[in-house]
């Protein structure tokens, strides 16, 4: 009885194994929460898309003139530049007013 109360208790692999699998599975959380796009970004990207592709077919059936698909094409082009701002130019650790790192 005294030997089992002296001897040091070992852990199991499962048991080391099972905190290495959490590790592994806080660490990919980490790491998706800190890649996670702005949703501002990606809604401003989704409707430039949708507004480019509009604008297009309505050029393309002759219903609006090719001064005014120049126009919103330079405007869809402005709202692509906004919206990869929003999504790689600033992280969460920046202020805001601060443009993207080069």
């Amino acid at each position: 009885m005294a030997n089992k109360k002296n001897k040091k208790r070992q852990h199991s692999r499962t048991v080391e194994l099972k905190r290495q699998l959490e590790q592994e599975k806080l660490a990919d959380v980490k790491n998706r929460e800190k890649n996670r796009w702005d949703p501002a970004g990606r809604a401003l990207l989704w409707g430039d898309l949708v507004f480019l592709a509009v604008i297009s077919l309505l050029e393309r059936n002759g219903l609006i003139s090719k001064q005014v698909g120049g126009l919103c094409t330079i405007l869809a082009v402005i709202l692509l530049l906004t919206a990869l701002w929003l999504l790689f130019g600033q992280k969460k650790g920046d202020g805001p007013g601060k443009g993207p790192r080069l």
